[in-house]
C-alpha cells in the first residue's frame, strides 16, 4: 500500500501535468469506487470543470476543481487503496485492465486503474477531515507528538498507524522512524519520555523528506506496465540495474544485519502486520 511518501511523489509528477487541465468528459468503470456518490452525480458535477492543482493529505490526494461559471472550486478527492494507481495515458491508448475512473483531457487521460477495487473517488470532504495532523506538517511538533503519544496505553507503533492522529504513516514507514529513533514498536506510549518524542519527531521529519527525494529520483512507472522490482511502490521503467536499491533500514530486512549495531533484524507479528525491528537498538527499556 502506497503511504505519504509515494503519495506525495505522485501529487508533485501530477501537479504540473494536470493544472490547469479541463475535464471533457468522466466514464466510471468500477461503481464500488466511486462511493459515497453515485457515478452520475461525479459527472454532471467535474465535467466542465479546470484542474488548479493537486493537494495531499496524508494518504489521500485530492484535484482542486474550478467551475466554469461561479469561479468557486471544490475539492474531488481520491484514495489510492492498497494497489491504485492516477496517471495521464494519450487518449488514443487503449485503456488498462482494472481502469476503474477515466477522466479526458482533451487529447489525453487521466486513468485511475484499481486492480482490488479498495481505493476511492468522492467529494466527502469529511474523510479529511478526519485525519490528524499530515505527518509532514510543520503542525506536527514536538508539543503536538507528545500529546498525541504520550497519552495513551497503545503502542507506539499502533499510534504513528492511526490516521485519526498522525495521517500518512503506515506500516513501512512506522517501523523505519521508530528503529531511527531507537524506540521499540511494542513499549507503550505512555512509558516514553520527553528525549524519546523529540528523537521520533526528528525521525519522523528525516525519514519522510528523505524518502521523498529517493521517489523523485526514480523514473518511475506510474502506470504500472513494468515490473515493480522491490525499489519504489510504482516500480522503474529503466530497470534494477539502473536504480539504487530503496533504502530501508528495517523493513523487509528480516535476518539481515542492524546498519547501526551488526545484531539480526527480527520480524514479528503486531495487530495482524509485520513490524521489523533490531531487538538490540529498540530495547523495551530505552526510555
Amino acid at each position: 500500500m502506497p503511504e505519504l511518501p509515494e503519495v506525495e511523489v505522485l501529487r508533485y509528477h501530477l501537479d504540473s501535468l494536470l493544472t490547469n487541465k479541463k475535464l471533457v468528459s468522466v466514464d466510471v468503470l468500477k461503481l464500488r469506487v466511486v462511493r459515497p456518490e453515485c457515478p452520475k452525480l461525479l459527472q454532471d458535477k467535474v465535467v466542465g470543470c479546470t484542474i488548479k492543482g493537486v493537494g495531499r493529505k496524508g494518504k489521500f490526494l485530492w484535484l482542486e476543481l474550478e467551475r466554469a461559471q461561479s469561479r468557486t472550486t471544490f475539492p474531488l478527492i481520491i484514495h489510492l487503496g492498497m494497489t491504485g494507481r492516477l496517471f495521464i495515458q494519450k487518449s488514443n491508448k487503449s485503456l488498462p485492465k482494472h481502469a476503474a475512473v477515466v477522466f479526458k483531457l482533451n487529447r489525453e487521460y487521466l486513468v485511475f486503474k484499481d486492480p482490488r477495487s479498495f481505493g476511492r473517488v468522492t467529494f466527502d470532504a469529511d474523510c479529511l477531515g478526519s485525519l490528524g495532523v499530515d505527518a509532514l506538517s510543520r503542525d506536527l511538533t514536538e508539543e503536538m507528538l507528545a500529546s498525541v503519544i504520550q497519552t495513551t496505553n497503545q503502542s507506539v507503533k499502533a499510534r504513528l498507524m492511526n490516521q485519526k492522529h498522525i495521517a500518512g504513516l503506515g506500516n513501512i514507514y512506522s517501523c523505519e522512524v521508530l528503529h531511527k529513533s531507537k524506540i521499540s514498536p511494542f513499549i507503550k506510549g505512555s512509558s516514553l519520555c520527553l528525549a524519546k518524542v523529540k528523537a521520533l519527531r526528528k525521525a519522523i521529519s528525516m525519514t519522510l523528506h528523505n524518502q521523498v527525494s529517493f521517489g523523485l529520483s526514480l523514473d518511475l512507472d506510474f502506470e504500472g506496465e513494468f515490473k515493480n522490482d522491490g525499489l519504489f511502490y510504482y516500480g522503474s521503467k529503466s530497470g534494477r540495474d539502473n536504480q539504487l536499491k530503496e533504502p530501508f533500514r528495517v523493513y523487509g530486512r528480516e535476518g539481515e544485519s542492524c546498519r547501526n549495531c551488526g545484531s539480526i533484524i527480527t520480524r514479528s507479528y503486531q495487530a495482524n502486520r509485520s513490524t521489523y525491528y533490531c531487538p538490540e537498538c529498540q530495547l523495551c527499556d530505552e526510555t
